[in-house]
């Protein structure tokens, strides 16, 4: 505990964590209000947000939760998918906490999103002399922290806060929306998109437990690296 400790609480951290805190503070209550809404506890939601630190992955999957037609494979799977990014982040910071122990790379490595990784890889080039590891690690650990904590405080108000379950059903589509938005500027990324829709509908029709989900992102996904490879000769 006090090797986290230690590497946290100092004024630089605080500084560079606080805007991450106003992000996640309404997104984690909106998310506990949710998993309260599909049956989870305070205890099981507080366990899924130290396992899952991923915004988009914990809505998708407790969406796909209060559908009751997804088999646990295809959430695990949809989830795993969803947050394939986090390795490149990995691989990104990786150059700049050589060196480290395996302790802390566990505990690092658990706090990466995309938040976290942006203030940190800002940081560390805009002055690696200034911010270190430990202030990194400082960053990631408060960052998951508020998020445990907004997600349970929103299982606990979903109590007595009356949520339309019509938008359980419909957050799986509008976060998978919302993620594919951030590619609209990339043709490719958009006929992809539209394709791996497209695939999706046909497959529903064969495979349950909504694997359809998974089979034409994987699809999709190999056949857009192909095509860019492809062009890019």
């Amino acid at each position: 505990m006090f090797f986290i400790i230690r590497r946290v609480f100092n004024k630089e951290v605080m500084q560079a964590v606080w805007p991450i805190w106003l992000g996640y503070l309404p997104l984690g209550f909106a998310g506990g209000v949710l998993s309260q809404k599909v049956g989870l506890t305070p205890a099981e939601i507080g366990v899924m947000s130290v396992l899952v630190f991923a915004g988009s992955g914990q809505f998708i999957a407790l969406s796909m939760i209060g559908s009751g037609a997804a088999s646990i494979v295809s959430i695990v799977m949809t989830t795993f998918i969803v947050n394939l990014r986090q390795m490149l982040y990995s691989s990104t910071l990786a150059g700049f906490l050589t060196g480290e122990s395996k302790q802390y790379l566990g505990i690092f490595s658990q706090g990466i999103t995309d938040e976290t990784f942006a203030v940190n890889l800002n940081h560390f080039t805009a002055d690696s002399s200034v911010w270190d590891a430990d202030k990194a690690l400082g960053v990631n650990v408060l960052a998951h922290g508020c998020w445990i904590f907004s997600n349970v405080l929103g299982n606990v108000a979903g109590n007595v806060l009356n949520v339309d379950m019509a938008l359980v059903s419909y957050t799986l589509t509008a976060m998978f929306i919302g993620l594919w938005s951030f590619h609209f500027g990339h043709k490719l990324m958009i006929l992809i998109g539209i394709f791996s829709g497209m695939l999706a509908l046909a497959l529903s029709g064969f495979l349950d437990h909504k694997l359809h989900i998974v089979a034409a992102t994987i699809i999709a996904a190999t056949a857009g690296c192909i095509l860019e490879s492809w062009c890019e000769r």
